[in-house]
This record gives C-alpha cells, structure tokens and sequence, in this order.
C-alpha cells in the first residue's frame, strides 16, 4: 500500500516537472493520498535535481489533472534551492509554503536564508522569495525584528 502512495506521489510531482524531465525522489515514512491532496509524513526527504528539502511533513496539493499547485511543509523545514538565476539558496524555517504558479517560497515562523559563497542572509518571522531570485520580502515580530545581510557588488569601471 505504502509503495502504490509513492508512486501516486512521484507521478504528481513529475507533472509539475514535465518541461524538465528530472527525477524526483522522496523519501519519507508514511504517504497517503485523498482526493487532491497527498500528505507525506516521518522524515520526509525530497530531492529534484539539486533542490532539497527536508521536513516533518510535507502536503501536496494538486488541481483535477493531478498537477501540483501548492506544496506545504511543516516541521523543522530545512532547504536547499538553485534560483533561475543560479545562486544557491539555503534555508530553515517551522514551515514553508511553495506556490506553483508563482515560483514564490514563503517561510513562517524563525525563517533564515543565506545565499552561499556570500554574506547574504535573510532573518524574519516571514520571509517571501522569488524562485526566479527576483524579490525578497521579510516581515519581523515586536521582539524579533527582521534583518537582512548582504554586500553591494561594485562595478568593474
């Protein structure tokens, strides 16, 4: 039963791929698929490619053709992306949500970014990323406020 979840989630993430063929691997302890949504528990490890993330729990959600549109993670959410414009992101957070469509990551709750090879790092209660590198917007608490890290790259004249 568990193997048949698996294949279900696997063909579901391969949709949101299908421009790029890559394979993508999860592994995790439980799967369960009802409807639209299938849900990911106990160490889930989920690899395409060189994107990475790790979580407690991870719930897909997909539209009628069983195309992802939003994946949620939750639980000691650790990442690891490569932007559009190829910088290397890495990340935690108590979650985070990915919208499809978007490319937009959104990390709640103690979220941290640093881009590696450089001093820029992001720290907030929420901080919302382009896929695409585009923009980055981070919201602190009262206590916590948010901080940002980063170094201006001078122009060779």
């Amino acid at each position: 039963m568990k193997r048949y979840y698996m294949i279900l989630c696997i063909f579901a993430l391969n949709l949101m791929y299908a421009a790029k063929p890559d394979v993508i691997d999860i592994v995790a302890q439980n799967f369960q698929s009802v409807g639209n949504v299938t849900t990911i528990t106990g160490n889930v490890d989920i690899k395409k490619g060189s994107d990475r993330l790790f979580a407690d729990k991870v719930i897909v959600y997909t539209d009628k053709a069983r195309k992802p549109l939003k994946y949620e993670a939750i639980g000691n959410v650790r990442f690891s992306i490569i932007t559009t414009d190829k910088r290397e992101l890495k990340g935690k957070s108590n979650r985070l949500v990915y919208q499809v469509k978007q490319n937009e990551y959104r990390l709640y709750d103690n979220a941290f970014v640093e881009e590696i090879g450089k001093p820029n790092v992001l720290k907030g209660d929420e901080i919302v990323l382009s896929g695409s590198g585009d923009y980055a917007n981070i919201v602190g608490k009262k206590k916590a406020p948010a901080r940002v890290t980063f170094t201006l790259d001078k122009d060779d004249e």
